[in-house]
Order: structure tokens, then sequence, then C-alpha cells
């Protein structure tokens, strides 16, 4: 019988204890996708990584991750790099983050591609919170956007995968809002950024390109409210602004994300035995 590669293979199968060693983490439980099957749609487009990881020919493998304040804060894809560090020690990981506090997908239209004239093995597009926030947002615009920004990723970097982050739970306390919790119905969640969320979700599936389901994996309604408070887990996950994570929530989200791309990568390996590294 032949067998998938063997060092993803083998470090793919490794427990959470040699993750522990690099970088101490509990985890914490979260609901399953509702959207996403184990919370990543299209995961056959992660195919680049999935062959970057292998290893066995060399190089490095380089993510880049466009966004905004979640991205700028450095913590959730810190969180992300230092699990696949540990879990792929003979790999040259880098993981870039490009993000800018406020800003939209918009802005990533000034951004010159490729990033560094350099390969890109995963592109990640982290935008969409602050979009949702637009009460007057043009989603017709917006979906001719995403489609072009995708387009122009594929154009500019053709042997990359691209991987949409689904717009994240996120709450405006200007009230009228009925969460468990929220004793004064302060904190509600705003209708723009679900519709955001569904053209993400409809334009990486008409594209295809991966989808993941960052509100599924937080808890979906309401989450951005209980994880402000403690809970089973411990300590609050989010700042009381109910749109961003604390240290402990951004490892956490990130710890998320991982933890669905180690399983989608599990699976491709097991429908793709005979996958090999690729040129660049």
């Amino acid at each position: 019988m032949i067998r998938a590669p063997w060092l993803v293979v083998a470090l793919l199968a490794l427990g959470d204890s040699a993750l522990a060693q690099e970088r101490p983490w509990t985890p914490l439980s979260s609901p399953p996708s509702q959207s996403c099957p184990d919370g990543l749609c299209q995961p056959q487009a992660l195919a680049p990584l999935f062959r970057a990881l292998d290893g066995r020919w060399g190089g490095s493998v380089r993510i880049v991750q466009f966004g905004d304040s979640h991205t700028a804060g450095q913590r959730i894809t810190a969180g992300l790099e230092s699990r696949l560090k540990a879990r792929f020690p003979t790999r040259n990981i880098r993981l870039t983050p490009i993000g800018v506090s406020g800003v939209t997908l918009a802005n990533l239209i000034e951004q010159r591609l490729p990033v560094g004239d350099e390969y890109a093995d995963l592109i990640i597009l982290a935008y969409g919170t602050n979009e949702g926030f637009d009460d007057s947002l043009d989603l017709v615009a917006y979906e001719t956007l995403l489609r072009g920004q995708i387009r122009r990723f594929r154009d500019s970097t053709p042997g990359a995968a691209i991987l949409i982050l689904g717009a994240p739970e996120a709450m405006r306390g200007d009230g009228g809002g009925n969460c468990p919790g929220d004793a004064d119905g302060r904190w509600r969640t705003p209708p723009m950024l679900a519709e955001v969320r569904k053209i993400q979700h409809r334009t990486a599936a008409q594209m295809g390109v991966a989808f993941w389901d960052w509100r599924g994996r937080m808890g979906g309604d309401c989450s951005a409210q209980r994880l402000t408070q403690p809970g089973p887990w411990g300590e609050a996950l989010m700042r009381g602004d109910h749109v961003h994570f604390n240290e402990a929530g951004a490892d956490w989200i990130g710890g998320l994300l991982y933890d669905d791309l180690m399983t989608a990568g599990r699976a491709w390996y097991a429908r793709n035995p005979q996958a090999v590294s690729g040129g660049r």
C-alpha cells in the first residue's frame, strides 16, 4: 500500500502534549461550525499549504495574512504560527501579519502584490468586521471588490492557497440587545455584519477558495457577549468592547484555526496519499 509522505503524517498525528512543550495552552471547547464541516469550507483549496508542509524538498513555508485590527494585534497570528512551528519543527515557517486597525477590504487595493516579491503558500484575508459596522455599506460593491481581490491574488501569486476568515461575531453597545447576561440590553450585533459574512461565504464557495467559519467556532449568536465574561474556560476572552480579543482569547482563536487546518490537512493527505511538494 502506498503511504502518505511520512513527515506530514507523523507530525499531523502528534498529540497535544508535543504542542504544549512549545507554548503552554489549555484547549477550550467551542461548538462545531453550523455552516462548514470542521470549521472549514472548501478545504481542498488549501492543497498548496499542505504540500508545502510536506517538507521533503526543503525550503520555507510562507503564510501572509492581510486584515484589520485582529491582524494588526499579531496575537491571533502568533497563536497560529507558534503551533505550526511546534508541530512542524523541521520546517522554516514564516507567518507575516499585515494589518491596520480600522481598515476594510478596500484598503487592500493599495497593497502591492506579491509582498516582498516573494512567493506565498497561503494568503489569508481577515476583513469584514469594520464593513459590518457600516450601516450604509453597498453590499453589491463589496462583493465585486472581494471577487476582484481574489482574482488579483490569483494573478500575482498563482501558486498560493487563499483562505477567507469569515467575519467574527462582534457587537455595538447602543442598545437593542437581547443576549443572556446583558441585563441592560446594551449589546447587539450590527445587522450588516451577517450580510458581509454571507457574501464572504458565498464568494468563497463560488470562486473555489477556502472559508473559515470564525463566528461559528466562537459560538455563534451572542458569543461576543458570553466571551466578555468568565466562564467554564476561566477568564474572559474578549475585551469589554465586544469586538476585540484579549491575549488569552486571541491565542484561543489562533488555536481553533490551527486545529481546523490540521483536521483538514489530515483528511487531504488521506485522500491524496501520493501527494508531493511541487516546485515554486
